[in-house]
């Protein structure tokens, strides 16, 4: 079957946010294909959170749409944005585990509350989970007695209870030391191949940027500067993107902002 018969994972069409008289997010327009890992990336302020936001459907645009398996969700009320949110999978930057339940309970949590299981099959699923992300017999602890990676694994766990065809992530390895980084990237690159699930990643990482991409998104100032493989994007001329990607100081990025530039950079993150 050639590509262009195949439906989409993700589609945005002319996304557009703004706030007063700021636009956020500038006539944004890509889409994903089933099984594709997107990164989407830039510098503090660009606007990756904000359009993350928009894509789970927390956000509405002031223009444009947003297919995810062939939904246009823009348009849709909570409960129906919460039958397409059973298909997707969420990996939060700070992990979001609930302190007071056990690594067990907390990804055994989406199961119970998305379908009527019996708490025993949850309970089978939750031991899957943790064996896929290298766990095993951690579901009795609590968050407080896991490592910053330990807990990114286990949000991951959680990300995947519920088999989702797309999983979200925001900055899943902020925080991390270069090797529980490795760890995470690996994760999410080899159980989205497996499981056949396409993934966004939202991250400024270039390291595990080109590590787990498939198809890249470069963010400037709430526009789309440069979009491609990889390949292609390690190869793009364009100046702002090559300063970010290489991490230099000179260039078209400015180190001094002004406090206009500041507050503006501060509603777009």
């Amino acid at each position: 079957m050639s590509n262009s018969t195949i439906q989409p994972a993700l589609e945005v069409k002319n996304l557009t946010r703004r706030f007063g008289d700021r636009t956020i997010l500038d006539h944004l327009s890509f889409k994903l294909m089933p099984g594709e890992t997107l990164v989407i990336m830039g510098g503090s302020g660009c606007g990756k959170s904000t359009l993350l936001r928009h894509l789970v459907g927390l956000m509405q645009p002031d223009e444009g749409e947003i297919s995810i398996l062939g939904k246009e969700i823009t348009q849709m009320n909570e409960s129906q944005l919460n039958l397409v949110r059973t298909k997707i999978g969420l990996l939060f930057q700070s992990g979001a585990l609930f302190n007071s339940l056990t690594v067990g309970e907390n990804i055994a949590m989406p199961i119970l509350e998305s379908s009527y299981v019996n708490p025993s099959i949850a309970d089978l699923v939750v031991k899957m989970k943790l064996e896929l992300v290298g766990l095993t017999g951690f579901e009795h602890l609590k968050p407080a007695q896991l490592s910053g990676g330990m807990k990114k694994r286990v949000g991951l766990a959680r990300a995947l209870a519920t088999d989702p065809q797309i999983l979200f992530c925001d900055e899943p390895t902020a925080g991390l030391d270069p090797v529980m980084t490795a760890v995470v990237d690996t994760l999410i690159s080899d159980l989205t191949k497996k499981l056949g699930i396409t993934a966004v990643v939202v991250t400024h990482d270039m390291t595990s940027a080109f590590r787990i991409a498939s198809q890249m998104i470069m963010l400037f100032q709430g526009r789309i500067i440069a979009q491609g493989t990889p390949d292609e994007i390690r190869r793009n001329p364009d100046p702002i993107l090559k300063q970010f990607v290489n991490g230099e100081a000179d260039g078209p990025i400015p180190l001094r902002l002004s406090k206009d530039d500041y507050l503006k950079r501060l509603l777009q993150a």
